[in-house]
């Protein structure tokens, strides 16, 4: 999906629920990005229910289990943040795979900027598109929250990066880290989740793609990509942490490895 080198078995995990059984994972030995190869290969209709009866019994439990209201709103102050200090720039902002729009609707409220939502199988509530609304290109922010951990081919990866404009970013949430572990026990394994990044995987996506540097955002747990010099962004990013006081940002040219 990433370096189209060969995979090769990792590691299997049993689920006693969701009708998934023994799952099997396997790994790239190249840039050791992982990925469920029972989910890879699931029938399309199978993989849709799956993924609908989860997020239907998960995504509006009371009880927030993934501290996902946290998140939006951490991201939300994140993107008002790099606004407000032109890191990233006016225009059409897209949230794609928004589910119910959930970012949008924390960084309208709170900051009363505008970040369209799209869905392929949820309303979004907040600022709505639909699939005829979408032009490539045309975005000067594009972010995607907790569903590269869900791609099941590089397709939908590039169709994800395509929204963005040529001299616009590309903000992403997901678990990126040095290793994936060969352990069925590790708390990224949740029945929906079929794709694992890592630093070297994720850096290889940015080249491929054309982004020259990237920041990272510990609380908002977010990676926001650049095309734009590295210097110039560099120095935004330096203005923006003296400001705050802290380095509340964290850049590098390439790809922003914060987790080992």
């Amino acid at each position: 999906m990433v370096c189209s080198q060969s995979m090769d078995y990792f590691f299997s995990k049993c689920f006693d629920s969701d009708s998934l059984g023994d799952v099997e994972y396997y790994r790239c030995a190249e840039c050791g990005f992982s990925a469920s190869k029972t989910h890879l290969d699931m029938p399309e209709a199978d993989w849709i229910r799956l993924n609908t009866n989860w997020h239907d019994a998960n995504n509006l439990r009371a009880d927030n289990p993934w501290n996902r209201n946290q998140r939006h709103f951490n991201q939300a102050l994140m993107i008002h943040l790099l606004h407000r200090n032109g890191i990233v720039r006016d225009g059409k902002w897209l949230d794609y795979a928004s589910g119910q729009g959930g970012l949008s609707r924390q960084l309208h409220s709170h900051f009363d900027l505008i970040l369209h939502s799209f869905d392929k199988f949820v309303q979004p509530e907040s600022f709505p598109l639909k699939n005829l609304d979408l032009a490539k290109r045309s975005y000067a922010l594009v972010t995607n929250t907790a569903m590269f951990e869900h791609a099941r081919d590089r397709e939908t990866l590039d169709e994800i990066e395509s929204y963005v404009g040529k001299q616009g970013c590309f903000g992403i949430h997901t678990l990126v880290r040095g290793e994936i572990p060969a352990d069925p026990d590790w708390m990224y394994l949740l029945p929906v989740h079929c794709a694992f990044f890592t630093n070297k995987s994720m850096d290889m996506l940015m080249q491929q793609w054309g982004y020259r540097c990237s920041i990272y955002n510990e609380h908002a747990k977010m990676w926001v990509m650049f095309k734009r010099p590295p210097q110039e962004v560099e120095n935004e990013v330096a203005r923006l942490n003296k400001l705050v006081g802290w380095e509340y940002l964290h850049f590098k040219a390439g790809f922003m490895d914060f987790w080992p």
